[in-house]
């Protein structure tokens, strides 16, 4: 429980879900339910709060919704209840798998050495046998962020829908009708259903529960001194952690060692500044803000790197001693979400208009009240189709397990979907298109490119020899941690500095000794607009230096000469054509340049450095990313890369990739932002590469390609892609080695690195809006012919064709099987060869309602023929029989059964063949037909049943069938050249989702 001021007075509320990552926090307030009046009271009292953006009351769950800035000091107004009893099953929700609570120990307040000792630990790490005994002694490192859903409440939802509800309503009619069968198999079919969905989403749970530890990410981790990549479940008290910026906390730790260290415990503290980390001891009063020797869970390194040890982990973190639940918050509803939610309104009006209808007809022909209402209780059951739920579920569970195998996590069931619509990738080039494996191709100090495999370097007179200045300025300038594992040299860091380092140590310099001769006594990294790193510098002889690298254009624009004299405007467009050849070659380039400083100057200036020359690195390009852009180009999808490169160098990437349009800077973005709609979606549309680009420019460019009405899936790595992440429809981390806050923002989390996998998602996607239409079609064609049965025969006057116990025998056989069957389906081969679907498509567009209405009414012209031949039992008979031939002709295409023959042609048979079967059982078994009120059957019963199963497939096959011949003529006509899918034969009922 936590309070707050509210007009003065403490308020209290209970922490019902908040998401870190999403920075969304629910609230559930007491008596806040069916309360509009205290809603509003709420909302103003949370929006005067520093960095609240929405807040949300909802008078009718009686909680609320508040969404946050990063910089919101949130939490510090919520302070915890202090006689709040603790929540008596927040340890079952713990997988703490045996770990005894351990007592607070004062970390902030001991010495590194005390911390060492106390932990019996060392600062190279645990050895790989004492991480293996504590793990089984302090369990994983994972804290489950939301109490798994009960058995119980996996159920109650089941029935907490809209087809269940009015079913539930016809049991009740039919116990008013008098009708006691009746109602209960509508009770049973409702709990058929409901054990089914049950049993679905428990699948889905245990499957998201498995994957948890692949979410989790992973560690980079001394072990007996040797760096180590460990999962984060796997961390345990006395690891040694290495951390560089943007790096999310995977447990609390204490500093060991700190490099400029600053943390955003922002979502802990509410603090809206990085604050300051170090090594020595803080007061052991201090306050949580305030310890600065402490790193906490769920925080963010903000700048620097460091050393720290773990303390605590799971359970035992301050952020969980703080939240009674932290979970990722539900997304806002989806497309698909809101698309079933109208289709459940839609059949819940028309089951209660049909059912209305019913009765006005059969008062209008002197029925009695009981037969009234057995009559609409008939036709409200006939319009509902109870699979309808369970079959988009089935679908979306089926795509994930199949995104899952192709090492893929997707962290939102709707995301699966979701992929199908996207129109646009936009992707981070390092990292994601290439390896961000940059290695030193070339090195030019004026006269050329040098030849790195032979060059004499003077380590005793560095700033002498413009080779040995420009490799150790490469490696005194970069920020990395080195390490030797064996002989072998590890460094960490990023791609770009770790190829400077390794290329100067294999030169032959020795890194430890320039460390020494020239002590950095200052750094200062890129930041908005500055795309250099100098760093200043004792050097022998007690003079200071700094040294500078960056990009070409401005680390230029700070020098005034060469190492071979003044810079005059020839030497500077000599330089400035180098370094376009050198980028346009795909290399990443460098400039270097030094000078000396005055030994009391502070910061370093902005001039008067002397230009040394380009390093040039190649990052290579990832297996498969030249595919993944041609087929993302196939599937009628455009890429645009983002990167931090120059123009020259990204235009390159592009190139190699086949892509082709225009390259943007920041500054050209902003200024094309600032067009009218019209123009600016023309710019947009010829828009392939983003350059020289920020967070902030990724994210702006995605919301604007989203504005555009394009679906955008983002696909980066890094913390810089964060953002942009967020923003996108559907954001994807790539590789198992992306940063913590990328993967705690994405809706799917790659564990390969190969591209092509976003493809397989995209066409997954697709296949489960394919499925859904086909699955769809079937239902509402079959329920709707059912409607048009009951209905005709009641205007008619004649006698009921179907019972209610009859047509729920109908529904549980045709909705359940052959529908879960169709969402099952392994999709079009050829998927990707044809452009997405529009983003405002429904499921059901108004000519595939046509053709479903045109359907509906011929199967039940099949039953109105069985019932004139031989009454309501041969109706019964025979339109069963033909809905269930009719899945035949909703299926997927062919050539998609016979690509996957062991996954696509076995189910649908098996499925219909055993409803088949149970329809023969319940025309032929003697308990079944007394149930169904049947009598015994005959001949033409059979002929019948063979018949409607086999019609639609005959009918199908028949060359001018209907609109066939016209469909044919149509098809001949000139059409414009664009991919499109691969359709199944036509039939009686035309294919198409």
């Amino acid at each position: 429980m936590v309070v707050f001021l509210m007009d003065g007075q403490s308020a209290p509320a209970r922490v019902v879900r908040h998401a870190t990552a999403a920075r969304r926090l629910r609230l559930e307030v007491p008596n806040l339910q069916w309360n509009e009046a205290l809603g509003e009271r709420l909302e103003r009292t949370f929006a005067t709060w520093p960095g609240v953006e929405e807040v949300n009351a909802e008078p009718r769950t009686g909680r609320l919704l508040v969404r946050y800035a990063p910089e919101a000091p949130l939490l510090a107004r919520l302070r915890q209840e202090p006689d709040a009893p603790p929540s008596p099953s927040r340890k079952a929700r713990l997988p703490t798998q045996g770990r005894q609570p351990r007592p607070q120990e004062p970390w902030h307040a001991m010495t590194v050495d005390a911390v060492l000792a106390r932990l019996d630990g060392s600062d190279h790490g645990l050895t790989s046998e004492e991480a293996a005994r504590r793990l089984k002694r302090f369990g994983h490192n994972v804290m489950e962020e939301e109490a798994r859903r009960s058995r119980l409440a996996m159920l109650g939802s089941q029935l907490a829908t809209v087809p269940t509800a009015l079913l539930l309503g016809s049991a009740g009619a039919s116990v008013l009708a008098g009708d006691r069968l009746e109602a209960t198999a509508i009770l049973t079919v409702v709990g058929l259903n409901a054990g089914i969905g049950y049993r679905i989403e428990r699948r889905n749970q245990e499957l998201l529960a498995s994957w948890q530890k692949l979410e989790a990410g992973a560690a980079q981790v001394l072990r007996g001194g040797i760096l180590l990549t460990v999962a984060v479940a796997e961390l345990v008290p006395g690891d040694v952690v290495l951390l560089r910026a943007g790096d999310v906390m995977p447990a609390d730790m204490r500093v060991l060692e700190a490099h400029r260290l600053s943390a955003d415990e922002a979502p802990l503290t509410g603090e809206s500044e990085p604050q300051p980390k170090q090594a020595a001891p803080v007061d052991e009063r201090a306050p949580l803000a305030e310890r600065a020797s402490l790193l906490f869970a769920g925080t963010t390194v903000a700048s620097g790197h460091g050393r720290a040890m773990v303390v605590a982990t799971g359970a035992d973190t301050e952020m969980a001693h703080v939240r009674e639940l932290v979970a990722q918050e539900s997304a806002p509803s989806t497309p698909l979400t809101r698309k079933l939610g109208q289709l459940d309104r839609r059949v819940a009006v028309a089951s209660v208009g049909a059912a209305a209808l019913s009765a006005m007809v059969g008062l209008a022909h002197g029925r009695t009240g009981p037969q009234v209402l057995r009559g609409a209780v008939a036709l409200g059951v006939a319009a509902l189709p109870e699979g309808m739920p369970l079959v988009a579920t089935a679908a979306l569970v089926r795509a994930m397990q199949r995104l899952h195998a192709r090492g893929m996590v997707v962290r939102r069931v709707s995301a699966a979907e979701a992929l199908g619509g996207v129109t646009v990738i936009c992707a981070d080039k390092t990292g994601t298109l290439t390896r961000n494996e940059m290695r030193l191709e070339v090195l030019d100090v004026g006269d050329g490119a040098l030849e790195l495999s032979s060059l004499r370097l003077r380590p005793d007179a560095v700033l002498e020899d413009a080779p040995t200045l420009a490799l150790a300025l490469g490696l005194l300038n970069s920020d990395v941690d080195v390490h030797h594992r064996g002989k072998v040299l590890e460094v960490a860091g990023s791609s770009t500095e770790k190829a400077l380092v390794s290329a100067a140590h294999d030169a032959g310099l020795d890194g430890a000794r320039l460390r020494r001769d020239f002590p950095r006594r200052d750094l200062r990294e890129r930041s908005e607009g500055i795309h250099y790193v100098v760093s200043v510098h004792h050097a022998p002889g007690d003079g200071v230096v700094a040294f500078i690298k960056g990009a070409p254009e401005q680390v230029l624009g700070m020098c005034e000469r060469s190492t071979q004299g003044p810079l005059d405007a020839r030497k500077r467009e000599h330089l400035a054509r180098r370094n376009d050849a050198l980028a346009a070659d795909g290399l990443r380039v460098l400039a270097l340049a030094w000078r000396r400083l005055p030994g009391d100057e502070g910061a370093a200036p902005t001039d008067g450095y002397t230009f040394i020359g380009f390093v040039g690195l190649r990052d290579p390009l990832r297996e498969g990313a030249a595919e993944s852009v041609r087929q993302a180009r196939g599937a009628g999808i455009r890429t645009v890369i983002l990167t931090g490169d120059q123009p020259r160098t990204a235009e390159a990437i592009a190139r190699q990739v086949g892509l082709e349009g225009d390259t943007l800077t920041p500054l050209e973005l902003a200024e094309m932002l600032e067009l009218p709609a019209g123009e600016l979606a023309k710019r947009l549309d010829q828009t392939s590469v983003l350059a020289r680009v920020t967070p902030e420019d990724k994210r702006k460019l995605v919301k604007a390609l989203r504005a555009r009405g394009a679906v955008v899936a983002m696909a980066g790595d890094g913390i810089n892609d964060a953002p942009a992440l967020q923003a996108a429809d559907v954001g994807v981390a790539v590789g198992v080695r992306s940063s913590d806050m990328a993967r705690a923002v994405a809706d799917v989390v790659m564990a390969n690195e190969d591209l092509r996998s976003i493809m397989s998602a995209v066409g997954e996607g697709r296949i489960v809006q394919d499925n859904l239409r086909r699955a769809l079609r079937f239902l509402f064609a079959t329920n709707l012919s059912e409607m048009a049965l009951v209905l005709g025969a009641g205007l008619l006057g004649l006698q009921e064709p179907l019972t209610p116990l009859q047509l729920l025998w109908i529904n549980l056989l045709t909705d359940t099987l052959p529908g879960i069957a169709l969402a099952l389906e392994p999709g079009d081969p050829a998927i990707l060869d044809r452009p997405p679907a529009p983003p405002g498509l429904p499921l059901l567009s108004r000519p595939a309602v046509k053709r479903l209405v045109r359907d509906g009414v011929l199967m039940a012209g099949v039953g109105g023929v069985g019932m004139a031949l031989g009454g309501p039992p041969l109706a019964f008979g025979t339109l069963t029989a033909v809905q269930l031939g009719y899945s035949a002709v909703c299926r997927a295409p062919r050539e998609a059964r016979h690509n996957v023959p062991e996954d696509g042609e076995w189910r649908l048979p098996a499925f219909v063949g055993g409803a088949a079967a149970l329809h023969t059982a319940a025309l032929t078994f003697p308990p079944l037909r007394r149930v169904l009120r049947l009598p015994a059957p005959t001949l033409l019963t059979f002929g019948g049943l063979a018949l409607g199963l086999a019609l639609p497939s005959l009918v199908g096959a028949a060359p001018a069938w209907g609109g066939q011949a016209v469909r044919r003529v149509r098809r001949r006509e000139p059409r414009p050249a664009e991919p499109r899918p691969v359709m199944p034969p036509s039939s009686l009922l035309e294919t198409s989702p």
